[in-house]
């Protein structure tokens, strides 16, 4: 038997305000208002519709990071002239590698920083090697971190790092997400 009083403790303990259950399960906000006054008695596919989608979000917040991270972690080090980056960002169709001395995470390298690279002409990629030109390291997280964490991180970094045991296990990025919700 469906419980219509669990639809308002759900959506609260997930943090979702009426709206952004709505949006979620495409219904109306007005609709779960009425649900959870109880001033409504709602279709029962609608209520079907609307714990699905609660229960879909506990799931996905369930996953942890290293049930979504790529293990095979592409990486340059330092001393790697700024070419060989570029030519394995290009090969591998990825956007961002880390940057890797002694197993440890020291810098990163993008597309966008290589776009800005192209614009500065006074610049010459053959005499460039990458610890010159690196940005910061990507963050590095634990492997049991929740995806929720690894999604408020990918907001403002093209990649996180996983760590299991002291050791990098893993890499996300943006598009391992997107197969992971997808």
């Amino acid at each position: 038997m469906l419980e219509i009083s669990r639809i308002s403790k759900l959506r609260k303990q997930i943090g979702f305000t009426q709206k952004q259950l709505a949006d979620l399960s495409g219904v109306s906000q007005s609709l779960i208002a009425k649900i959870e006054s109880g001033k409504i008695d709602p279709a029962y596919s609608k209520v079907i519709q609307i714990l699905s989608a609660l229960e879909g979000v506990q799931n996905r917040s369930k996953k942890m990071a290293a049930d979504i991270m790529t293990s095979n972690i592409l990486s340059v080090s330092p001393s790697d002239p700024l070419q060989k980056a570029i030519s394995l960002m290009r090969s591998r169709n990825i956007s961002q590698l880390p940057v890797l001395k002694d197993g440890k995470c020291i810098g990163s390298i993008s597309d966008s920083l290589i776009l800005d690279l192209l614009s500065d002409k006074t610049k010459n990629f053959k005499s460039i090697n990458v610890g010159e030109v690196m940005r910061e390291s990507f963050p590095v997280i634990p492997s049991k971190s929740i995806v929720d964490a690894v999604t408020d991180l990918l907001h403002h970094y093209s990649a996180v790092l996983v760590e299991k045991d002291g050791n990098l296990s893993g890499i996300i990025t943006k598009a391992d997400l997107f197969k992971a919700i997808g």
